[in-house]
């Protein structure tokens, strides 16, 4: 039997091959446009759910990149006092003829890079064609990724609002990105302030067990980008003039089977896939207020993972490890 060997990359590895937020952008508007036309294999994410946290399983295939692999992923909230990172896991990409586990990799950087990636997306074809200002709540790396995202999209956003509780995460996104991105960059001392008269909002806290974000802030023609569960009170949902996600059924079940928006979901518009494939249609005036909620779709962590697994391989980044060299004993 042929010897079996894995390339392992850690979080520096991964970061190392130098992927950009704009090479990143229509690599995720790519998986997400495979989606929309059916051409994708990307099963609701199971999980299990220690305390107020999770660990979830999310498999994806794409056919057309001959790509599949594994994210198992966590979010711990908690793990802020410990100084470890809330989000944590390894993403497993697989060999599509053999089945051959190809590489191990850290999944960190890149779940805060496609999911930054997927809002750039959405405000592409979803956000007024003249947004210029950018409402975020919470400053940590989700905060951070969106603007990033954002920023690389969409040429006329020119300020940014930002609010956070802790005034430590707050100081930091500031020190971080002022002189990153050519945006102005204002503190808000509310929600409210941040959210009324922003055309893009963001709201990038942890999951919140009480809704503290009010339709009445929303401006006409505005579009709510939702990185988590809840935080908006729930005629919100229903009263803006659509709803989109990346997947409704893994939406749908994931919001009946552990919880989610704070009551009921409302009638589906559409998928975000299916608006870039062209199926159905994107913003459709400039007065239209549009939620786009992406949970999260593993496609997304596949095609980046294929796309750094080549070029680790390219340049010999990684440390390569044994699998297995023989037969299982009595074979």
């Amino acid at each position: 039997m042929k010897k079996i060997e894995l390339l392992y990359l850690s979080q520096e590895d991964v970061i190392s091959v130098g992927v950009t937020m704009k090479e990143t952008i229509p690599i995720v508007e790519d998986a997400l446009k495979e989606h929309g036309l059916g051409e994708t294999e990307n099963p609701p994410k199971p999980g299990v759910h220690p305390g107020n946290s999770f660990i979830h399983a999310m498999p994806g295939y794409l056919p057309r990149k001959r790509a599949a692999g594994l994210k198992w992923v966590s979010s711990f909230s908690g793990n802020t006092a410990l100084a470890i990172p809330p989000v944590m896991g390894l993403l497993i990409l697989n060999d599509v003829q053999t089945g051959q586990p190809l590489a191990v990799m850290d999944c960190r950087w890149i779940t805060a890079m496609r999911t930054g990636a997927a809002s750039a997306v959405a405000a592409k074809f979803l956000a007024a064609k003249d947004a210029g200002v950018v409402g975020i709540v919470g400053a940590g790396v989700q905060g951070r990724y969106n603007l990033l995202a954002l920023a690389a999209a969409v040429p006329t956003i020119e300020t940014v609002r930002v609010f956070d509780i802790n005034p430590q995460t707050l100081n930091g996104f500031v020190a971080a990105l002022a002189n990153v991105l050519e945006v102005k960059i204002e503190i808000g001392k509310s929600l409210r302030e941040v959210i009324e008269g922003a055309q893009i909002v963001v709201t990038a806290t942890g999951r919140l067990e009480k809704p503290i974000f009010k339709e009445s802030w929303v401006s006409e023609g505005a579009l709510i980008l939702p990185v988590h569960h809840r935080g908006w009170e729930n005629r919100t949902l229903h009263r803006v003039d659509r709803f989109v996600t990346d997947d409704w059924r893994q939406l749908n079940r994931a919001h009946r089977e552990v919880g989610g928006f704070d009551g009921p979901l409302p009638n589906r518009h559409a998928e975000l896939g299916e608006i870039i494939a062209g199926k159905k249609p994107g913003r459709r005036n400039e007065k239209e207020r549009i939620i786009d909620f992406n949970y999260g779709l593993a496609i997304e962590d596949v095609a980046m993972a294929m796309e750094i697994y080549t070029r680790a391989k390219a340049r010999g980044v990684g440390k390569v490890l044994p699998l297995m060299e023989g037969e299982l004993p009595y074979a």
